[in-house]
Parts: structure tokens; C-alpha cells; sequence
């Protein structure tokens, strides 16, 4: 469970947390690989997400799918760009969010992506949330935390030596980057 401070610094902010589906770049499961290649190359996007004419999501559709929906026999058949529908090589498993989803859920599921794609009850595609939005949340409370709060150890956490702070709590900031053997 995530503490109604942090929480509640995460969720401050001016900026929303969603960018609304209005200003997502997106395509349709029945457009041709070469509009999807085209549209991706223009916004300068790993993937995007793939909605039906429903607006419902679908799926996502990347760079990688689209080249590796023209192999052909070991080949490349350019042709098959205009040819081949972006519903034919999309990743149809894209995990969705609702518009209600709790802060703790987004954070877990924003670790393996990019962005989430969030959707209301009747699957009509909202938006996404991107995991660079809420990385500046979490550096905005990594500045701001102790600025606004007054902290302090709880007497269980606290070690009983300087030593024992240093070898057991915190790593030294020049250890930070460095792999370690243990």
C-alpha cells in the first residue's frame, strides 16, 4: 500500500496523468502496415496503440512488428506493406487500465512499459499514461518530500551505530551505479 503522502504527491501535479485519447497518435486494426509505418516514423514513437472502428483498443503495433510482418521466405516483400492490415501483426495482449484504476495498480504495471493504455467500462479507449509522466512525479516528491514534511526514523528502523547504517540501510552514492556481487 502505497502512504497517503507519498500518494498524494505523486498524484499533485498540473500536468494530468493521462494524455487523453484526442492527442494520441493511433491507428486502426483495418489500416495497411504502410500507414501504421508511416504514422509511427512521423511521431517518432517505439509503438502506438491499435483501435477498432469502435474505438475500442486492440492492441499495439511497433516497428519491429510491421518489418517483421513483411518477411517473406527469409526476404523482404516491401509489397506487402500496403498489402497487409495492421490487425494481421499487432500484439493483440496490451494490458488496460480503467479510468478508476488506484495509483498502486498504474505503478506496478508501468514497470514493463512504456505507456498504458487506460479504457472506461465499455472498453471505449481514454487515453494512456506514459511512464515518463509519471517519472517526473516521482522525481517532483524525491525533491519535494522533505521540503514539505518533517521526517524522522522510527525507533525500530533506527540502527544502533553509525557502522551499522552504513554496511545495512544505504548504499554509498559512489556504490550507486556499480554492480554488486553478493
Amino acid at each position: 500500500m502505497i502512504g497517503p503522502h507519498i500518494e498524494g504527491l505523486l498524484t499533485q501535479s498540473e500536468e494530468p496523468l493521462m494524455v487523453c485519447a484526442n492527442d494520441v497518435a493511433t491507428v486502426r486494426t483495418e489500416n495497411n502496415l504502410l500507414h501504421a509505418l508511416l504514422l509511427l516514423s512521423s511521431v517518432g514513437l517505439n509503438s502506438i496503440p491499435v483501435i477498432d472502428h469502435n474505438s475500442q483498443i486492440q492492441g499495439i503495433i511497433s516497428m519491429p512488428m510491421i518489418i517483421n510482418g513483411v518477411l517473406k521466405d527469409d526476404d523482404y516483400d516491401w509489397n506487402l506493406l500496403s498489402e497487409r492490415k495492421v490487425k494481421d501483426v499487432m500484439d493483440s495482449s496490451v494490458r488496460t487500465l480503467y479510468t478508476d484504476a488506484q495509483f498502486e495498480d498504474i505503478l506496478h504495471m508501468l514497470v514493463d512499459q512504456n505507456y498504458l493504455c487506460v479504457v472506461d467500462k465499455n472498453g471505449i479507449f481514454r487515453g494512456i499514461i506514459t511512464r515518463k509522466t509519471l517519472l517526473k512525479r516521482i522525481n517532483f516528491m524525491a525533491h519535494e518530500f522533505e521540503r514539505i514534511y518533517d521526517v524522522r526514523l522510527k525507533d525500530k528502523y533506527r540502527p544502533e551505530t553509525k557502522e551499522d547504517l552504513r554496511n545495512e540501510r544505504f548504499v554509498p552514492r559512489t556504490e550507486l551505479l556499480r554492480g554488486r556481487a553478493d
